[in-house]
């Protein structure tokens, strides 16, 4: 675990200050355009006809689960076969990236703990589907973990770019110093509204930054930052993988649906 800082990369000082004062940062670059064409084209082999949410991605019972619509329609035992082996590979890759090597090490400079993975969710917003109007409200991811520490973390990566225009996030910077704040609970899994998240409805004392990031950039989120994202107002796919992380040995509620669980990186 890297305890010192560089002069020079993504290991520096100001990165680390930057991060514990916004309550997030993005790295440039950190994973390569092909790596993310083809976690989108297997994600999409996956998906419905909505292109809805997809959770645990990492995970071949909850992709089976999902997925038992399309595999109901397969008729023939061979393709149906076929289409099992297609699940596995998602879950596979998926495993994969959730314990990439650049990732994990940097969450572990930043929190000066052994990270334990919790989560591989993707949000499509497809055009001309219900979900492109997907309008995420204000809220913490930390609220659905319910750690007293706030310590979960989201790794957000854009498979394609993302920005205003095709429904990208909202960040409020400095927001994880307020705490874990009230919300109205809210369905934020194929939800029928189009208003997911755990509303928050105090008004905060800071404005939101637009993200307007690349392809293969990462976005390190703090789990008490507030967040938000707008519809997809483009004729382009927004592909969002988030992860999910927290420090080994803290507390989570592993959510009645969700069924969170650990998984050790390395």
């Amino acid at each position: 675990m890297l305890t010192r800082y560089q002069k020079t990369g993504n290991y520096t000082k100001s990165n680390f200050d930057e991060y514990w004062r916004n309550g997030f940062i993005v790295l440039k670059n950190l994973i390569s355009s092909e790596h993310c064409d083809y976690s989108n084209l297997l994600a999409r082999t996956v998906a419905n006809d909505d292109f809805a949410q997809i959770m645990h991605l990492h995970r071949e019972e909850f992709l089976v689960a999902q997925c038992s619509e399309k595999l109901n329609s397969i008729k023939n035992l061979s393709d149906k076969v076929l289409f099992y082996q297609k699940i596995k590979q998602v879950a596979v890759h998926y495993t994969q990236l959730l314990k990439f090597p650049e990732i994990v090490n940097y969450l572990e400079w930043l929190y000066q703990r052994q990270m334990t993975g919790l989560l591989t969710n993707i949000f499509f917003k497809e055009p001309d589907t219900k979900y492109s109007k997907q309008a995420w409200q204000p809220h913490q991811d930390n609220n659905y973990l319910a750690n007293e520490n706030g310590l979960y973390i989201t790794i957000n990566i854009p498979l394609n770019y993302m920005n205003e225009k095709n429904g990208g996030l909202k960040l409020y910077p400095g927001s994880h110093k307020l705490g874990s704040l009230d919300a109205e609970n809210k369905i934020s899994y194929r939800e029928t509204d189009g208003k997911p998240g755990n509303e928050i409805k105090k008004k905060l004392p800071m404005e939101p930054v637009q993200m307007n990031l690349e392809k293969g950039d990462v976005l390190f989120m703090h789990g008490l930052c507030v967040h938000e994202s707008s519809d997809n107002n483009s004729r382009d796919s927004r592909p969002l993988l988030s992860l999910g992380y927290m420090p080994f040995g803290e507390k989570f509620d592993p959510g009645f649906n969700s069924k969170r669980r650990i998984d050790f990186l390395n």
